[in-house]
């Protein structure tokens, strides 16, 4: 009967050896797995995103300085490259709003007073490098700064015109300040989930003063939430 006690033993042993020879190994292939899927789900990748938010702007007055603080909703399409630590943002989106400016009336002393300009959404570029702090698996803070790209996407003089100067005016003061570039700061996080990534962000951009929008106000300020789709890897490969 001892005989069969040793046997019993023996495999007994050699069950816990092999599940500690098991346990060992998964413990040293979890930490490499987590680096591996870190590195495919954000490190080294190609993002493509929609998104939608707000934009919060001073709408031009004649009577408030700075205008009064007024929202419009936004929505649009982006692209994120990412390395280990940073890359690179370009967004394209529209706010939808209308709102109303003035500008000179005429382009002599005689033409005096102001004229009202319909103003009918926005259309912006982003363009920004990005910052990556810190190792992360499913949550991953970013900071970035760039350049935006806002032009108005209908601006209307309103009559009456008594000369066809006023006309050509109205209509080159317009193209003038239609379009602007100004400095921009975002901030956000990402977060994996198992087929996307969602986020949310915040832009604060620098108010350009020659643009049809500006209304007194040192800044512009959008929050945005979206979803991220992994396309594959930034990294070329050669083979």
């Amino acid at each position: 009967m001892s005989r069969f006690w040793r046997e019993d033993d023996e495999r007994t042993d050699m069950r816990l050896t092999r599940a500690l020879i098991a346990g060992f190994g998964l413990t040293l292939a979890v930490p490499a797995l987590a680096a591996a899927q870190q590195g495919s789900d954000f490190e080294n990748s190609w993002f493509w995103g929609i998104q939608g938010g707000g934009l919060a702007y001073g709408a031009p007055s004649a009577t408030s300085a700075g205008g009064n603080l007024v929202q419009a909703p936004t929505a649009g399409v982006e692209w994120l490259i990412t390395r280990t630590h940073g890359g690179l943002y370009v967004a394209a989106s529209q706010a939808f709003l209308s709102q109303q400016t003035l500008i000179a009336n005429g382009p002599t002393p005689s033409d005096s007073g102001f004229r009202t300009v319909d103003l009918k959404d926005m259309r912006s570029l982003d363009v920004a490098l990005m910052a990556f702090p810190g190792t992360h698996v499913v949550f991953h803070p970013y900071i970035g700064g760039g350049f935006t790209f806002n032009d108005i996407a209908t601006a209307s003089p309103e009559g009456p015109f008594t000369t066809q100067d006023q006309i050509n005016f109205a209509e080159e003061s317009i193209q003038t300040v239609k379009s602007a570039f100004s400095p921009l700061l975002l901030a956000g996080v990402q977060w994996r989930l198992p087929r996307v990534s969602a986020f949310a962000q915040v832009k604060l951009e620098a108010a350009n003063t020659n643009f049809l929008l500006y209304s007194g106000r040192a800044e512009l300020f959008a929050w945005e939430i979206g979803l991220r789709y992994n396309i594959g890897s930034s990294i070329a490969d050669d083979k």
